[in-house]
């Protein structure tokens, strides 16, 4: 067979499997929606999360988490706050009193999926962006689904790097170790990543290996209809950090460089693709969002 059959082959071969993701990807795309809920608030000064910005008076964020319903199953993008504050406010130590929580039990994570007619055991993967307190905080709540977690944010959970331990809470890492005496090392499935994921090989939904926010934080982009959706975790705060470039302050940026990039990275898929991004903190952004059980698709 001549060099330039070879090549022939190849080429139908590339662009057949192009459309066949294509295919794919359009057949997921009339199956899913977003659903946007929120964890309760913390209290925080502004200028910890937006630099310069002032401490005095403090600011309530929301606590934003997503549920994503796909045909091949949900997917659960963040925990929010751990659902134990509501009757233990020393589960979180010192961090209870310093963010001052708005949490109540019709906020509980269960709770709130059972107003779309979700329950735990209906989630087939929790990704989460990153393990701090209000984020990972309901992983034990899914010990039916698979974890889709950055390697290096596992290790952060267990032993984070000395000056940003104060946001992971020891209890939400430990759940994930298997029963002393367990042959299994954790109590649920993990797909522990060095990258990125195709969650469901069709390309609707993809999670972004990105470190920024922490040393495994991740994203999530997810190709709706109207245009793909991202998901940035805590490496977007304000969405008017990502139009001037405002990092947030060093003390919540593990690598300042990784965030500016995630902007840039967000700004050009904007511009090329439509997208869009949701971040879980931005207060007027978060309150102009459909909230669940309405939904975006």
């Amino acid at each position: 067979m001549s060099t330039l059959m070879i090549w022939k082959r190849v080429g139908l071969a590339i662009v057949a499997a192009a459309l066949s993701m294509s295919a794919l990807l359009a057949q997921a795309q009339s199956g899913i929606k977003i659903y946007v809920f929120s964890s309760g608030a913390l209290t925080i000064g502004k200028g910890v999360l937006y630099n310069f910005a002032p401490m005095e008076p403090p600011v309530q964020i929301p606590v934003g988490f997503f549920l994503i319903k796909h045909p091949k199953g949900n997917v659960l993008f963040d925990t929010g706050n751990n659902d134990k504050i509501l009757t233990d406010p020393s589960y979180w130590g010192p961090m209870f009193d310093g963010l001052k929580p708005g949490h109540t039990p019709d906020l509980a994570i269960d709770a709130q999926l059972r107003t779309i007619g979700v329950s735990p055991d209906d989630v087939k993967y929790v990704v989460v962006s990153h393990m701090h307190l209000d984020h990972g905080g309901n992983i034990a709540k899914f010990p039916n689904a698979t974890l889709i977690i950055q390697k290096d944010e596992l290790a952060a959970a267990f032993f984070p790097p000395t000056g940003y331990a104060g946001p992971y809470i020891p209890g939400d890492a430990f759940v994930l170790r298997g029963k002393t005496g367990d042959g299994n090392p954790s109590r649920m499935k993990i797909i522990q990543l060095d990258g990125d994921m195709d969650v469901f090989n069709d390309g609707s939904v993809v999670v972004k290996r990105w470190r920024g926010h922490t040393p495994g934080s991740q994203m999530a982009v997810v190709k709706l209809k109207k245009g793909p959706i991202i998901l940035t975790g805590d490496n977007v705060y304000y969405r008017e950090q990502v139009e001037k470039n405002v990092p947030p302050n060093v003390v919540l940026a593990y690598d300042p460089e990784g965030i500016l990039k995630a902007y840039e990275w967000i700004r050009f898929m904007m511009s090329t693709q439509g997208a869009d991004f949701f971040s879980a903190h931005d207060p007027d952004a978060f309150k102009a969002m459909k909230k669940a059980p309405d939904y975006y698709e």
